[in-house]
This record gives C-alpha cells, sequence and structure tokens, in this order.
C-alpha cells in the first residue's frame, strides 16, 4: 500500500481564510463558535473515511500529500483550498497515527469536474525523494 486516498465534500466556507468577517463584536462570537465547530465536525469526518479506507492495516506512515479539489465554475485560489483542507489532513493523520508536521505537500491540482464537483480528495502517498 504506497497511496491512501481520502474522498471527502468541500469543507465548509467558514473555514476558508477569505471567509466574510462580521461587524459586529457579537457577530465575531458567533462566527467563531461557527468556526470552531466546522473544524470539529471535519476532523471527525476525515478521520472516520481515513480508518474506513485503511480497513483495519495499521502502520500506514505518509510523508507526502496531494490535494485534489473538483469544482465548476471559477477555479478557486490554490491557497485558500489548502487552508479549508487543513482539518481534514488533520483528522486523517489523527486516524492514521502520525504527526502531520512530517507531512509535505506536493501539490494541489484543481480539477473542473461537472460529476465530481464539491468533491476533495487528499491522496497521502509513502515518501521517495522529491
Amino acid at each position: 500500500m504506497n497511496t491512501l486516498t481520502i474522498t471527502l465534500p468541500h469543507s465548509p466556507r467558514v473555514l476558508s481564510p477569505n471567509a466574510r468577517v462580521p461587524l459586529t463584536m457579537r457577530g465575531a462570537v458567533v462566527a467563531n463558535k461557527r468556526k470552531v465547530a466546522a473544524k470539529r465536525r471535519a476532523r471527525h469526518m476525515a478521520w472516520a473515511m481515513t480508518i474506513k479506507e485503511l480497513q483495519g492495516r495499521k502502520h500506514f506512515a505518509p510523508s507526502l500529500y496531494v490535494v485534489r479539489w473538483y469544482y465548476k465554475g471559477v477555479a478557486p485560489d490554490d491557497d485558500n483550498v489548502l487552508a479549508r483542507c487543513k482539518a481534514y489532513k488533520d483528522g486523517a493523520c489523527s486516524a492514521m497515527g502520525i504527526d502531520d508536521r512530517g507531512l509535505s505537500c506536493r501539490g494541489i491540482e484543481l480539477i473542473h469536474d461537472l460529476r465530481r464537483a464539491g468533491q476533495v480528495e487528499i491522496v497521502f502517498e509513502k515518501g521517495g525523494a522529491k
């Protein structure tokens, strides 16, 4: 097993660094609560999907990952895609029992596909030299 592919829905827009910022203090508190809840749900969803994909195997320790973002319409910024997928990466690494500090991003692929729009794949790969 050299790769592990996790397919998930697009993460919530609230996790984007370009998300709208409320103008009032109360709005900022509510927005922060929504963001924390969205991160928790995303981590848990990625953890569950990773456990399902591992199928009981242990000791899968990748060193690289690739994010494939399927979209329709206008292509998103790649830095926003990576930021929105951070909670997914954290949940998947938790399920694999590894620290995500050792992972390097090999790339972000923005794919215009009407059938798979709304999905994101995170592909973890076992290491080799770049």
